[in-house]
């Protein structure tokens, strides 16, 4: 039975990447370590109960990772377009890199990062950051290099 309307974040303590992915696909909207602060499972329940979803970047990083090893990528969903410097910061928000971060290797204000993702957050209807990556693994929005 599917219930899309629950709101369910699963905690675990060393829970392997395959059982917080397989809950995720599940239906799951969030994951949040059992060793992690109270301010963080504030955060995530709140973030959950607002219809987005929550998982630390560590978790994020385990979905990329995984969704990378699927062969290629496009940089539209539907019809939507992305400028190229969109791109650019769809793909270092997917691997983890923070504004500050962002914006140091492009060149650009941490506003400036903040506007393109909030642009891409509406291109795209998702709520945060968390769902811009996962929208943009599972969609192929973004490309990956090789690895050896």
């Amino acid at each position: 039975m599917s219930c899309p309307h629950l709101r369910i974040i699963v905690t675990g303590s060393g829970t392997d990447e395959v059982t917080i992915l397989e809950a995720i696909a599940s239906g799951a909207k969030g994951y949040v370590d059992a060793a992690a602060s109270p301010a963080d499972f504030v955060k995530a329940i709140r973030i959950v109960s607002q219809g987005s979803v929550w998982a630390s970047r560590r978790v994020l990083s385990m979905f990329v990772e995984r969704a990378a090893s699927s062969p290629g990528s496009i940089f539209f969903a539907g019809r939507v377009i992305f400028t190229d410097r969109e791109k650019e910061v769809l793909e270092m928000l997917v691997r983890g890199r923070s504004n500050k971060e962002i914006g140091a290797t492009l060149g650009i204000e941490v506003r400036t990062v903040k506007a393109h993702v909030a642009k891409l957050l509406r291109k795209i209807g998702v709520q945060n950051r968390v769902e811009l990556s996962i929208h943009a693994v599972t969609h192929s929005l973004v490309s990956f290099p090789k690895q050896n």
